[in-house]
């Protein structure tokens, strides 16, 4: 089941992001959310043009989430978000990342305040890149060696799609 974020999500959310933090380049973070970093991400964030929605399991477990964040916070920008997108590591390969995209972007075409949805993807992550563009995502193009971690320069991919 998919549906909004609630602050008692927060913690389940930090919980599958620092993992990626701490053993993967899907993000350039590379220092955990404790609490109140996780309380103002999710702060920043409205139900309207820039949700934050949650798969849970039948136990109402948050197994996955996907946000449509501000892309820059200049006001020209407005119509424009970045989408994040990720999926506890137990729970991958079946299907949440891809139900939960295109719930999403379901969500962003009834939206008269959205105009472009914006995917910055670390370049080697084919499985992100591939499922993006399976959902008409456009190559924005790709900035090398655009920041480091776990001593590797690595390289991002902008992907977009007018809605």
């Amino acid at each position: 089941m998919i549906r909004n974020a609630s602050l008692d999500d927060v913690a389940s959310i930090n919980k599958i992001y620092n993992h990626e933090v701490l053993n993967t380049t899907v993000t350039f973070d590379t220092q955990p959310r404790d609490h109140s970093v996780g309380l103002k991400w999710f702060l920043a964030h409205n139900d309207s043009n820039h949700p934050i929605f949650v798969y849970v399991n039948d136990s109402q477990e948050v197994i996955g989430y996907c946000s449509l964040s501000p892309y820059r916070y200049l006001d020209a920008y407005a119509q424009t978000a970045e989408i994040s997108l990720y999926v506890h590591k137990d729970y991958r390969k079946q299907g949440i990342g891809r139900k939960l995209c295109k719930y999403v972007l379901e969500y962003a075409e009834t939206r008269d305040d959205l105009h472009n949805i914006i995917a910055v993807i670390t370049t080697d992550n084919e499985k992100s890149l591939n499922l993006f563009k399976s959902f008409g995502f456009e190559d924005g193009g790709t900035i090398p060696e655009t920041g480091r971690k776990f001593g590797k320069l690595l390289s991002i991919t902008n992907l977009y799609k007018i809605i």
